[in-house]
């Protein structure tokens, strides 16, 4: 399906942006290769060999992510998100292929009774899931780790849209973004992550994997169905550090998409 810009025409006029480094997912023992990328020989269609992680490689069984949001089934059964999350602060680096955010002190997702607790988020300009062939400006995700297998994942997606300043947004701008891999990282003081959310109790759920290598198949992912706004201003300051770092939509391969009926 063909990804549509909407309101931002002008960015499909921005180069992608090549990115390379080492991934560690804090406290599992996935880490992924050493060098992948968004555009030529190490691009996305070359993960599997390029970034030595088979599971980037297409399957027609496979639980790929991300994919178009379409089709998805009411379920009343889904209740809102059970988010503990208290102010705190946050130091943000860039690891060659994202603008990424450690909070030093825990916030938590309940999932059917078990903790879930936050290691990182992190943005990509433009959006990786689309909704109904739509495309964000960009897209934020809050990773979230089981506390009890060290394994499993779950993954809250936030898709914005041009409009309005995003405060949540604006009080990361105003400490600045780790430009590449060799800056140094940056404190931001105390935070309610919090306002990084619309609502969370309306969301789409889908069973999927990571979007960077290794693209383990390990992650739950709930992907908020109203969008939040940035402005342009926000925008370029993002797109300027992060190029178009968005994985090409994947196979559903007959994947149930569910949603919030609220």
């Amino acid at each position: 399906m063909r990804r549509a810009y909407g309101l931002l025409a002008v960015a499909s006029a921005f180069f992608l942006a090549c990115t390379s480094g080492v991934r560690v997912h804090a406290q599992t023992s996935t880490v992924a290769a050493s060098k992948f990328a968004y555009t030529g020989d190490d691009g996305p269609a070359f993960w599997a060999e390029s970034a030595n992680a088979p599971a980037c490689a297409p399957s027609p069984t496979g639980r790929q992510t991300p994919i178009d949001i379409s089709r998805a089934v009411p379920d009343r059964q889904l209740a809102p998100l059970n988010l503990d999350l208290e102010q705190t602060s946050v130091v943000l680096s860039n690891p060659g292929y994202n603008v990424r955010g450690v909070p030093a002190i825990g916030q938590e997702l309940i999932l059917n009774g078990d903790p879930y607790k936050m290691i990182e988020f992190h943005f990509h300009t433009l959006s990786e899931h689309t909704v109904d062939g739509r495309q964000g400006v960009m897209e934020l995700h809050v990773v979230f780790l089981d506390e009890d297998t060290k394994t499993q994942l779950a993954v809250i997606g936030v898709i914005y849209k041009m409009g309005r300043p995003n405060p949540f947004l604006q009080k990361l701008l105003v400490h600045g973004l780790p430009q590449k891999s060799t800056s140094p990282h940056i404190q931001v003081g105390s935070i309610d992550l919090s306002k990084a959310f619309t609502s969370t109790s309306r969301y789409y759920t889908y069973a999927g994997s990571l979007t960077t290598p290794p693209c383990s198949p390990t992650v739950q992912w709930f992907v908020l169905q109203d969008w939040a706004e940035m402005s342009p201003q926000q925008f370029q300051t993002f797109h300027d550090v992060l190029g178009n770092n968005f994985r090409p939509l994947q196979q559903r391969n007959g994947r149930v998409i569910r949603k919030t009926a609220r």
